[in-house]
């Protein structure tokens, strides 16, 4: 289980601004910045509405694009592990940049994927639980794909998460997730496949104490039933081209765990899963 970071810790940006973050991206990844930046601006030529209002400093504004940009490039594995960890380091402010980035990138509303291998331990936690927190950045794809591997389908039905391919063409079908995003455990499945099956909560579902409404909600069975349809629809479906290999890995990871890959104490694939 992830622990719940300190504020230095935190990916997520605070209150205060992130004016000292975007310092340090600019000045620490000057080489990568700039080779960056000139992607970014012919994004924003072609969409202008990323720039967000007029009172975001066209600075600002490439500079967390400009993040993600650099995130989505791949080699982010020990970014993602410190990030989870909740230790405190340089990841913190490249995790805050890219979060206010993507927050400038269109939001996808409907079912998403990842496929992951869980030990049975792992299993049955998810199975107690009834609400999870993802405090890194949690990657799925709103298609099912081939190239996934691991013996447990995660559907999360998304609200918000953020469409990537603006910034990375070579991934279309790509969501992240934002940092300290919950999920509200919607079933575990044990099929051929494990299953498990979350939704995204939004803002309003969470009070000012943190608390959450666990009961079954009127929300929770829409959530289900477009997941049912992604489902079938999904069976059929033929992307229309390979996952590059530095996405694979971040399509693995499932929210609220820390999750180290296969080895000791990690279940073997079932039978009638891909290895």
């Amino acid at each position: 289980m992830q622990p719940v970071p300190s504020p230095e810790a935190c990916a997520v940006p605070p209150a205060r601004g992130i004016e000292k973050e975007r310092a340090w991206l600019r000045r620490t990844l000057k080489g990568q910045y700039d080779s960056a930046a000139n992607h970014v601006a012919r994004v924003l030529s072609e969409s202008p509405g990323l720039r967000g209002t007029s009172r975001q400093s066209a600075d600002d504004v490439v500079s967390d694009l400009v993040a993600v940009r650099l995130y989505l490039s791949g080699g982010t594995d020990r970014i993602e592990s410190a990030v989870r960890s909740a230790v405190v380091g340089p990841h913190v402010p490249l995790a805050r940049c890219v979060a206010s980035g993507l927050r400038r990138l269109p939001s996808y509303r409907g079912a998403t994927l990842l496929r992951t291998t869980l030990s049975e331990a792992q299993w049955q936690w998810y199975g107690k639980r009834r609400l999870v927190t993802e405090w890194a950045f949690c990657s799925a794809l709103t298609t099912a794909h081939p190239d996934l591997t691991g013996d447990v389908d995660v559907l999360i039905w998304s609200m918000t998460a953020r469409r990537t391919a603006l910034l990375d063409p070579t991934v279309p079908d790509r969501v992240l997730y934002l940092p300290g995003t919950s999920f509200k455990v919607l079933g575990v499945r044990d099929e051929e496949r494990r299953v498990l099956l979350l939704r995204e909560l939004t803002g309003p579902e969470i009070g000012a104490d943190g608390s959450v409404d666990l009961r079954r909600l009127p929300l929770d069975d829409i959530a289900m039933a477009g997941l049912e349809q992604a489902t079938t629809e999904w069976r059929d479906a033929e992307p229309a081209v390979r996952l590059p290999a530095t996405a694979l890995g971040a399509l693995s990871y499932p929210p609220g765990l820390i999750v180290t890959g296969r080895g000791a104490g990690t279940a073997p694939p079932r039978k009638g899963t891909t290895p």
